[in-house]
C-alpha cells in the first residue's frame, strides 16, 4: 500500500506499493517508480542457516530473555535507537551468531553457542545497522538537495493531479492528512514531511 503524506508547501510525498508499481527514493533522493517484482528465494544453505539462527533467536527471546533480561534490552533499545528491546536483542543475537560463524568456521557450532541460555548475550553493534544509518544520512542529504531543485514540486504536484484524476486518492483514508507510525514521526518531522508536534 502506498503512503501519501502532505509535504512542504502542500506537495504530496508518496512511497510504497501502488497497484503493480513500487514508489521509492533513489540514492540521490529522486523519486523512482518501478514495477513490483516478487523477490527471488534461492534457498541457499547459507540463507537457510541464517533463517534457522533467526528462529532460534526468537525462541530464546520468548523462553528466556523476555522474562530475565527485558529491562536490560529495553534500556539498550532506548539508548541505541531500536524500536523495542526485542529488536535490540535480535540484532545483537544475529551479530554474535555471525561473529561465531567466522570464529568457529561452523554454523552449527555458532548456533549451539548463541542458543545456549547460559551464554549471556550483551549488546553488540550491528554492522548492518551502522551501514543503514550511514545510507540514511546520505539519502536525507540527497533529498534536501533535490528538494531545492525547481522541478521537485512540479513533479510531485503533477503526480498528485494524476492520482486525483485516476480516483486513487478517494480510497485513502483522511485524504492527505499525515498518517505515520509514531516510530517514524521524528525522522519524518526532521525531513519536513510532517508538521512538528
Amino acid at each position: 500500500m502506498a503512503i501519501l503524506l502532505e509535504g512542504p508547501h502542500g506537495a504530496p510525498v508518496i512511497w510504497g506499493k501502488l497497484g503493480d508499481y513500487v514508489i521509492q527514493r533513489t540514492g540521490t533522493g529522486k523519486l523512482s517508480i518501478r514495477r513490483y517484482k516478487k523477490p527471488s528465494n534461492p534457498k541457499t544453505p547459507a540463507q537457510q542457516m541464517n533463517r534457522d539462527a533467526m528462529k532460534a533467536g526468537i525462541s530464546r527471546w520468548g523462553a528466556h530473555e523476555r522474562h530475565q533480561e527485558k529491562e536490560y534490552w529495553d534500556l539498550i533499545a532506548r539508548r541505541f535507537d531500536f524500536r523495542d528491546g526485542y529488536r535490540a536483542f535480535l540484532s545483537s543475537y544475529m551479530t554474535l551468531y555471525h561473529l561465531k560463524v567466522k570464529e568457529l568456521g561452523d554454523s552449527a557450532g555458532a548456533l549451539a553457542f548463541v542458543s545456549n541460555i547460559t551464554n549471556r548475550i550483551s549488546y553488540l553493534k550491528s554492522p548492518l545497522k551502522e551501514g543503514k544509518s550511514q545510507r540514511d544520512e546520505r539519502l536525507n542529504r540527497a533529498v534536501f538537495l533535490y528538494q531545492r531543485a525547481g522541478d521537485y514540486h512540479r513533479l510531485l504536484e503533477s503526480s498528485l493531479s494524476y492520482l486525483r484524476m485516476r480516483g486513487s486518492l478517494n480510497v485513502i483514508p483522511y485524504s492527505l492528512l499525515p498518517q505515520a507510525d509514531p516510530y517514524l514521526a521524528p525522522p519524518l518531522e526532521s525531513l519536513g514531511l510532517l508538521p512538528p508536534t
